[in-house]
C-alpha cells in the first residue's frame, strides 16, 4: 500500500525536524460537540521562552466541519493542555503553552477555511509557519458541529 503525500508530509517533518531542535505534541482528543464548536490554541509564552516552529496538525471530525486557523489571537488562559516531548527526547519541558477548548479570541485568519469530509483525517504541513516573537499564539478551530473533533499539534522548539 502506497502512503498518501501528506502521510508522507507529515512523517518527513516529523523525523527531520529533530535536527533543529526538540519536539513535542499536544491534542484536544477526541471531544463529543452537540451543536458546538471546538478550538485548540497553542501560545508562545510572553518571556523566556524557545522560538516556536510549528510542524504539522491533524484534524478529525466525525461528521463534515469547516477548520479556520487563527494567528494573534487574545493570550488563551483556559483550558491548559499537557505538551507530549516526542522522541529521540530527554531534553527540557515545553516552554510554548497549549489549551484546548481555548478561549482566545480575535487574531487574523491564516489562509482560508478548510472543508473536512466526515470520518477524514486532515494533515496540515505548517513547517513555514515559525512563532517568531514572544507572546503570540496559533489556533485551529472547528466549526459548530454535532459529533466527535480531535485536533492534535506537533511542534519543534529550539
Amino acid at each position: 500500500m502506497i502512503p498518501s503525500i501528506s502521510r508522507l508530509l507529515f512523517l518527513c517533518a516529523v523525523f527531520l525536524v529533530p535536527l533543529f531542535g526538540q519536539n513535542y505534541s499536544a491534542t484536544t482528543g477526541d471531544v463529543v460537540l452537540a451543536g458546538a464548536g471546538t478550538k485548540f490554541s497553542i501560545q508562545q509564552p510572553a518571556t523566556n521562552g524557545r522560538q516556536v516552529q510549528l510542524i504539522a496538525a491533524v484534524v478529525y471530525c466525525s461528521v463534515a466541519c469547516d477548520l479556520t486557523q487563527v494567528q494573534n489571537g487574545t493570550a488563551a488562559t483556559a483550558t491548559a493542555a499537557t505538551a507530549t516531548r516526542l522522541l529521540p527526547g530527554g531534553g527540557a519541558t515545553a516552554t510554548a503553552t497549549v489549551w484546548t477548548a481555548s478561549n482566545s479570541t480575535g487574531g487574523s485568519a491564516a489562509g482560508g477555511i478548510l472543508h473536512i469530509v466526515a470520518g477524514e483525517r486532515l494533515t496540515i504541513d505548517l513547517s513555514h509557519v515559525a512563532m517568531g516573537s514572544s507572546d503570540t499564539n496559533y489556533s485551529f478551530v472547528v466549526s459548530s458541529i454535532t459529533g466527535t473533533a480531535n485536533i492534535a499539534v506537533f511542534w519543534s522548539e529550539k
